[in-house]
């Protein structure tokens, strides 16, 4: 019983998007570890993946990617229905318009960079040299409907699968002891393109992300 209490203990959740649902996951199962760089935001696979990549293969100064890439919000956006945003300069939401990426929680200011400087090393460190199991987690829209991440209209969630892969992979480069786990609520992308390692649970749509996360905590069990 000691042994199992102990491996649960051990193992680390870490969203990898898209919006804070993890984060409340992570709350909800008394895992509430050090935050992440994405648990705070609406991201898309593509940037995370791109961010990661900077990060780790390509060893970018942390502080030129928060600057030039992470946190470069030139725009701002308010919200219209549930997470669809939509450009406004006297918008309350910060808005990254290179990647597409949306901090409704955040002032634009040092304060605020330092602080995805310290996640991002975070992040960095727990790949290189944690002995934890890691598991990352990705959340869906909760349909695409209601919940449906959009800006200005436009979708923003593409190519999911294929980037998951890539993130999946690339994490794979620098720590074996992970796996990843995909809720998907909207099942529209062709499964191949989604590595045969990474634990997909199918969800039903509904209509918003507080009801997809008791869906998936009916899965609890795979996060522990």
């Amino acid at each position: 019983m000691i042994l199992n209490l102990q491996n649960i203990l051990l193992k680390m959740i870490i969203p990898i998007g898209i919006q804070c649902l993890n984060k409340e996951l992570k709350k909800t199962m008394n895992k509430d570890t050090q935050t992440m760089p994405f648990d705070w935001m609406l991201s898309n696979p593509k940037f995370v993946f791109v961010i990661l990549n900077l990060l780790l293969e390509y060893e970018i100064d942390v502080e030129e990617i928060v600057n030039n890439h992470f946190f470069n919000c030139n725009k701002r956006a308010s919200l219209g229905k549930l997470e669809n945003y939509y450009t406004n300069t006297n918008g309350s939401a910060l808005y990254n318009d290179v990647y597409d990426v949306i901090f409704p929680h955040d002032v634009y200011n040092n304060e605020t960079k330092e602080k995805y400087v310290r996640r991002l090393k975070r992040l960095k460190s727990i790949i290189l040299d944690s002995k934890e199991n890691l598991i990352f987690i990705y959340s869906s829209q909760s349909s695409l409907q209601n919940g449906n991440f959009l800006i200005d209209d436009r979708y923003i969630i593409e190519d999911v699968y294929i980037y998951l892969t890539k993130i999946y992979e690339l994490i794979g480069k620098y720590n074996t002891n992970y796996k990843m786990v995909v809720f998907d609520a909207i099942l529209n992308e062709d499964k191949s393109n989604l590595h045969k390692n990474i634990i997909l649970k199918e969800m039903t749509p509904c209509s918003s992300w507080s009801i997809l996360l008791r869906q998936i905590l009916q899965y609890r069990e795979i996060l522990l």
